[in-house]
């Protein structure tokens, strides 16, 4: 049973028929400007984003319920430290129990760090750090306390990236967010992931054009299910005092 917060609105159950068809960006960017649905390029380009989210959500939730899980999903930014409060506090009052966390919030804004600016710098931070401080402060105030809770880092908090100073530092940030949650009864484990394949709605920080640039130099992707099964692995049998780990395409 599983509860999926994001910030984006919980979409219709068909999309649009204007836009259905439109299978990437720069289609779907086409067959809004086609339908008039938009008048100016940066109207266009959210309202591509916007349904491209929407994909991702619709095409998750199906995915989930086809595997057999019950599912909903739930608007909650986790910057509105109230409304993350609420939803976690209902969702425990609405099942009785809340087993186990995983945060995946982020944003990045890549720019070398003189070109960055300390408003872009705050946003890509404190979406991930602040984020997930607020969901830990959420479920501590819960009677029970979840088992785990995973927070997904980036490779880039171990290795560093190119323009990524400020996710970096947020996923650095997180492994210590995580080690102070734990305890006796409960594990905090941040994962610093490598680059994973995009799926097949193109969701995910890697898109297909990335994925051939990573393939040019020789940088494998990690397997959209065998990453998962690592996690399940590394929760079920991995040293419960060990509380942040670095997976890439070759394994832990």
């Amino acid at each position: 049973r599983l509860v999926l917060f994001g910030r984006t609105p919980e979409p219709a159950a068909a999309e649009d028929p204007a836009t259905a068809g439109a299978s990437d960006r720069a289609a779907l960017r086409g067959a809004l400007l086609a339908a008039k649905l938009t008048t100016t390029p940066a109207e266009t380009e959210r309202r591509v984003s916007a349904i491209l989210a929407e994909r991702e959500v619709r095409a998750t939730l199906a995915a989930l319920r086809e595997l057999g899980a019950e599912v909903e999903y739930q608007r909650v930014d986790v910057m509105d430290t109230e409304a993350v409060g609420a939803a976690v506090k209902e969702v425990y009052a609405q099942y009785g129990r809340l087993d186990g966390l995983v945060y995946a919030a982020g944003l990045i804004e890549d720019k070398l760090i003189a070109e960055k600016t300390p408003e872009s710098f705050a946003r890509v931070f404190t979406t991930k750090a602040d984020g997930a401080a607020t969901v830990l402060d959420a479920v501590d105030r819960l009677p029970v306390s979840p088992r785990f809770a995973v927070l997904f880092g980036s490779i880039a908090a171990a290795l560093g990236n190119r323009g990524q100073s400020d996710y970096a530092g947020a996923n650095d940030a997180l492994e210590e967010l995580g080690r102070r949650w734990s305890g006796a009864e409960r594990r905090g484990l941040t994962v610093h992931w490598g680059p994973w394949a995009a799926s097949e709605t193109g969701g995910g920080m890697v898109g297909r054009e990335l994925m051939r640039s990573y393939a040019a130099r020789g940088i494998k992707l990690i397997d959209l299910e065998e990453g998962p099964l690592s996690l399940l692995r590394e929760l079920a049998y991995g040293a419960p005092d060990e509380h942040t780990v670095v997976y890439t395409a070759s394994g832990w």
